[in-house]
């Protein structure tokens, strides 16, 4: 694929330069394939069937294939290696105040400082000028360039001065002529390799020559980054056939997962189907983590599980297909998952989870050989050794053996086995290791690595700044120019004073700095192609943002591309959806009615949202648990409950309890009532440590409990859990009322037992707690009130006919309160509350309208809005892609 003639054009003086055979050095590898791409498109359109490869390379490269060639007794300090050891002379310098806090950040800004010193040329002066950091970093580069040379290597950010002395000194034979393609900025270290070559009879020349033709600008003005990005998807689509866009972004690592999902979504709408393959529309040339690669994470994953207990959720992602389990597989194992979750289980073992979860024969082979690797792998060893370990015990496990690779995929693999090849080179640095500090090193390099899988070529290409340097388009977009992107904000590092950033011009010293650099970066992309658009967001991170000022003077449109070629918009056949008829409510049929469980619980869902109530109930749809650290809420409320009815077995009223209290018998009685309670509820996998202290726990919950009882009048407890049978409007439910008390004047009395918050909305048509209003519907009640049973917090929540409860003020004497409502108002009110919510679910209400609630919103705990998608309904927005 050609440029068209206008850009073809500029590339006339490099390709005449290729021709003649002289080799050329750019500034980075992607404009190295670009040149080689258009030098083999130029020769085959001349009508050549073969021509000699051109030498096009990048600086450093080339530098790298000298020392090779010359100076094979010194072998180049690969990254990795060379990042490994900064890291061990960090965490091994005795001077820092806290080693081991300096270890994990520092090392990798420190080599960064080392590499701008070294391409800078940046002299530090004595220590009297020096900051805390900058003296560390002197002494760590010493160091380390000490044990670069007791390890017999060259290290690489010293390439180019050790190169140039080398041709000074006729070492190393030179071409008579090299073009230099690209270069935006001669930094010192390659400008004394343009030195030596010249001081040797080179003849260099350098490309692009002048600043060209200026091409058209547009500046557009866009809501925020996605409306921007949303937009530049839509234009690109409306070039013409065959052109070649360019879309340059200085912020790239912002932008980059918008970019993707949204020209995905434009471009190539079927990739957001599941199965299907994507195609190469467009190319991002920054890659991501290697750590982010789905297959190299499944495999640290599965790694970093060890012998003993482990968090539920870590062993969830090293088991997640397709790259270790089957889904046949997966789903047992998933199955045991939410029964884990449920009963609050925090962590277990691979020998827990084997036991349990009734895996197959090959699988459960496969944990056996996973539990005998780890049991055998106890002893320290050095990288080589786990290299090929921990290869083999992933190969052993069946890792990969579901699953047939697609090309990224491959790819992925390939990183990875890259990458286990750089740690095993580093037995020299960082000597004898353990298989965690093994594990945990291969993470940190994969998370330094970055991954770019390979793509044919794109006519639409997404570039940073720097990445753009000697590429031309027939149309570029510049995404992102606000006035804080453009130029870039500093960002000095820490290890080098201010004072040498500045004096030596170092990147992201200085505003001035910054903005020299934005100026003559943009200078080169207006002339890199014919036809230019700029834009930027009017607000991103609740900032308000206005253009660049290097766009001065050009005024900002808001053209919008309303046409969309997404999946869900698509009319065609291939991809069409089935249209249905959207109704408000979906019946219960008769049949459904017998299957429907849930009890109080589904009137409770219907007032807090109809849709709820519909996923609940009918679609058995719920929310996954939270493990949380100890006892959960609902294990608390059901030990809470239990040890009230057993309670209330023997002490039977006012009366009794006093009688105990004065027989000295309470303490001893509660204590036993505790320990039962606790002893009928699974409590895996407490330790009996914490047993003991929700026992005490326990007991002086319900002392307290028993001092508010007191204050009472002379009652009796007529029943505990007492199931009825309610007609809520056609909805039958069961129903089970913790207790219900009388008083001596045979007045009855409503407990419903709460650990938590209780609401008191008494009044409302879509109460969040209903549980009140449905018990008044099973009897004639003088007081009904929940019992809020918490430490510290011990009170009756409810409503009376009169004063029969501590803290209860009567309905009779307050009407005011009640809408001017008496006792039997009220309770007829609640009544038709909870048939009208009852009829609503039988009748198939089931409206995304949650409740409006001076508490916390019922969305956010709800669990399920993934599948409602109320996010998507309340912004307006029809979801990202489909």
């Amino acid at each position: 694929m050609q440029i068209t003639i206008p850009m073809q054009k500029r590339l006339d003086g490099v390709i005449s330069v290729i021709s003649r055979g002289v080799p050329v050095l750019t500034v980075n590898a992607r404009l190295s394939r670009y040149l080689q791409s258009e030098f083999d498109v130029r020769m085959k359109a001349s009508g050549l069937s073969s021509w000699m490869t051109p030498l096009i390379l990048p600086l450093n490269a080339w530098l790298s294939a000298l020392w090779e060639e010359h100076m094979p007794d010194e072998p180049l300090l690969n990254g990795a290696r060379a990042q490994a050891l900064w890291e061990r002379i960090v965490s091994d310098d005795k001077e820092l105040p806290e080693a081991g806090l300096y270890s994990s950040g520092a090392a990798g800004m420190a080599f960064e400082a080392y590499r701008l010193i070294k391409e800078y040329g940046v002299k530090l002066p004595e220590e009297i000028y020096l900051t805390n950091e900058a003296k560390a970093l002197k002494r760590w580069i010493k160091a380390y360039e000490h044990e670069v040379k007791r390890l017999g290597f060259a290290d690489r950010f010293s390439l180019p001065q050790k190169i140039a002395v080398l041709i000074k000194a006729r070492r190393i034979p030179v071409p008579k002529e090299v073009a230099l393609a690209g270069f935006d900025e001669l930094t010192p270290s390659v400008a004394s390799i343009i030195a030596s070559l010249k001081g040797s009879g080179v003849k260099a020349s350098f490309w692009p020559e002048g600043e060209g033709a200026k091409g058209k600008v547009s500046v557009r003005a866009y809501g925020d980054e996605a409306e921007e990005v949303i937009q530049a998807a839509r234009w690109v689509r409306g070039l013409p056939e065959g052109s070649k866009a360019g879309i340059i972004v200085p912020e790239l690592n912002r932008y980059r997962e918008i970019i993707k999902r949204e020209f995905s979504a434009e471009l190539d709408p079927a990739s957001v189907l599941p199965s299907s393959g994507k195609k190469a529309i467009f190319n991002i040339s920054l890659g991501s983590s290697l750590y982010d690669e789905p297959l190299v994470r499944s495999a640290l994953e599965i790694l970093s599980i060890g012998g003993g207990r482990e968090d539920i959720d870590k062993l969830a992602s090293a088991f997640r297909p397709p790259f270790f389990l089957n889904e046949r597989d997966y789903f047992t194992f998933s199955r045991l998952d939410l029964e884990l979750r449920e009963d609050n289980c925090l962590r277990i073992s691979l020998y827990e989870i084997k036991k349990r979860a009734g895996f197959g024969a090959d699988l459960n082979k496969r944990l056996e050989l996973w539990l005998k690797g780890l049991k055998e792998s106890g002893k320290k060893a050095l990288p080589g050794f786990w290299a090929h370990n921990l290869s083999k015990f992933l190969k052993d496990l069946g890792w990969l053996s579901p699953v047939k690779l697609n090309s990224a995929e491959f790819q992925a693999l390939k990183a990875w086995n890259s990458l286990l090849e750089g740690f095993a080179a580093l037995d020299d640095i960082l000597g004898k290791i353990s298989r965690s500090e093994a594990v945990s090193r291969l993470r940190g390099m994969a998370r330094d690595a970055m991954h770019q899988p390979e793509t044919p070529e794109c006519r639409v290409q997404v570039l940073g700044l720097l990445e753009s340097a000697g590429l031309f388009f027939d149309y570029i977009w510049l995404l992102g120019c606000h006035e804080f992107a453009v130029p870039a904000q500093p960002s000095p590092n820490p290890f080098i004073p201010i004072f040498l950033q500045k004096e030596y011009r170092l990147p992201r010293s200085s505003h001035d700095r910054e903005l020299w650099f934005a100026k003559e970066a943009l200078a080169r992309i207006m002339a890199s192609a014919p036809h230019i658009e700029v834009s930027f967001p009017m607000r991103a991170d609740e900032k308000e943002l206005k253009a660049s000022p290097l766009f001065k003077g050009c005024e900002a449109t808001s053209p919008n591309v309303k046409e969309t070629s997404r999946l869900k918009d698509a009319v065609h056949a291939e991809f069409s959806l089935e249209e249905i008829e959207e109704g408000d409510r979906i019946p219960v049929t008769p049949e459904e009615k017998k299957s429907i469980r849930g009890g109080t619980s589904i009137i409770k869902n219907q007032s807090i949202c109809p849709f709820k109530a519909f996923a609940t109930h009918r679609l058995n749809a719920g929310g996954i648990a939270v493990p949380e650290l100890g006892l959960s809420y609902a294990k608390r409320g059901t030990i809470l409950h239990t040890a009230m009815k057993l309670f209330w077995e023997k002490a039977e009223g006012s009366k009794k309890l006093r009688e105990m209290i004065g027989a000295g018998e309470m303490d001893g009685y509660i204590k036993g009532i505790a320990g039962k309670a606790l002893k009928g509820i699974d409590l895996y996998p407490l330790s009996e440590e914490f047993i003991a202290i929700e026992r005490e726990r326990l007991e002086a919950l319900i002392k307290d409990w028993v001092a508010l009882e007191l204050e009472r009048g002379p009652f009796r407890v007529k029943v505990t859990e007492l199931e009825k049978k309610i007609d809520a409007g056609g909805l039958i439910i069961t129903g089970r009322i913790d207790r219900v008390d009388e008083d001596e004047s045979g007045r009855e009395i409503v407990i419903d037992y709460k650990t938590g918050d209780v609401k008191a909305d008494w009044l409302s048509e879509r109460p969040e707690e209903p549980q009140l209003f449905i018990y008044s519907v099973t009897g004639k009640y003088d007081a009904i009130s929940f019992a809020r049973v918490a430490p510290g917090e011990c009170r009756f929540v409810g409503v009376s006919r009169s004063d029969l409860l501590p803290g209860v003020k009567g309905v009779e004497g307050n009407e005011d309160k009640f809408k001017g409502m008496e006792w039997e108002r009220l309770m007829d009110f609640w009544r038709s509350v909870i048939e009208g919510l009852g009829r609503d679910f039988i009748e198939g209400v089931c409206a995304i309208d949650p409740a409006q609630t001076k508490n916390q919103p019922p969305c956010g705990r709800c669990g399920l809005t993934t599948l409602c998608r109320i996010d998507e309904i309340e912004s307006g927005s029809d979801g990202d892609e489909n």
